[in-house]
């Protein structure tokens, strides 16, 4: 992450990241749970999240989504991201942050956030379609 993508450099090719969408004074995000009654949605403070460090924040436009309206799409996006359903490559966390920023209005996530889960897929599909195998293995979430 301090070679392809350095906090302070303004031109940044990707890494290994944890992201999360503050609103409303709370920080959102996804991650995996193989139980069926804790959801893939979670709810910390702002850069606090127990399990990743904070690096830095990266600016979007503020929502017009009225407290209540975030409140209904965050109920929607509970059902919509289980835990059950997170994939490292194709649906982590800097996806479901991609997708809840877009809904609230405000943008998108710099590309360099999720180039590399982007890539991880591309040769992932790419082995699958040629040798029949999976870049991750086929028990890489075995031990979660």
């Amino acid at each position: 992450n301090k070679v392809l993508a350095h906090q302070r450099n303004p031109f940044k090719f990707g890494g290994v990241f944890h992201a999360g969408v503050e609103v409303n004074g709370l920080e959102w995000s996804f991650g995996m749970s193989c139980m069926e009654s804790v959801p893939g949605i979670s709810c910390s403070l702002p850069k606090e999240h127990s399990e990743h460090r904070y690096r830095q924040s990266v600016r979007l436009k503020d929502t017009r989504l009225s407290p209540e309206d975030v409140a209904a799409l965050i109920t929607d996006l509970i059902e919509e991201y289980p835990g059950d359903d997170y994939d490292l490559l194709r649906r982590n966390c800097c996806h479901f942050a991609d997708d809840f920023v877009r809904r609230l209005g405000s943008g998108r996530l710099p590309g360099w956030v999720h180039r590399l889960a982007r890539l991880g897929a591309f040769v992932d599909g790419a082995m699958q379609r040629i040798a029949n195998r999976s870049l991750l293995g086929d028990d890489a979430y075995d031990d979660w």
